[in-house]
């Protein structure tokens, strides 16, 4: 049950900060910036989306689970991939087709992108090393 958990607290905090990280590492790469004075907003709003998609990766990874014998890792990684660029879809699609692949897109794909392949590691490495006694 702790290890149940620490599965359901940790797996979203730390893809987020994963997210955080590769959002500060592609505005280094893209621009020569730090994150800076625009951290609170990136945590504000990144959070905001992010805490909706929550729900949604833990059940993908739930129906996949339930549903699927073999390649969990591979369709926990297509599943999370394409929810996390739902929001980037929603962000950009409003400004045209050729926003999606612009500067900006690519900063919040990377930030997207990351945390959902990260939540699916942690989801896949917990179920494949999951604690004896847990039934679910």
């Amino acid at each position: 049950m702790i290890a149940t958990g620490s599965y359901i607290v940790l797996t979203p905090v730390l893809a987020f900060l994963s997210g955080l990280l590769s959002y500060s590492f592609m505005l280094q790469l893209l621009w020569d910036e730090t994150i800076g004075a625009e951290l609170g907003t990136v945590v504000f709003w990144g959070s905001a989306v992010f805490s909706v998609m929550v729900p949604v990766y833990f059940v993908a990874v739930y129906m996949i689970e339930r549903r699927f014998n073999s390649n969990k890792l591979l369709l926990f990684t297509a599943a999370c991939l394409l929810i996390s660029f739902l929001p980037v879809f929603l962000i950009f699609v409003p400004f045209g087709s050729q926003a999606l692949f612009s500067e900006q897109s690519a900063l919040a794909t990377s930030f997207f992108a990351t945390t959902g392949i990260f939540f699916c590691l942690c989801s896949w490495i917990f179920r494949r090393f999951k604690p004896n006694n847990y039934t679910a």
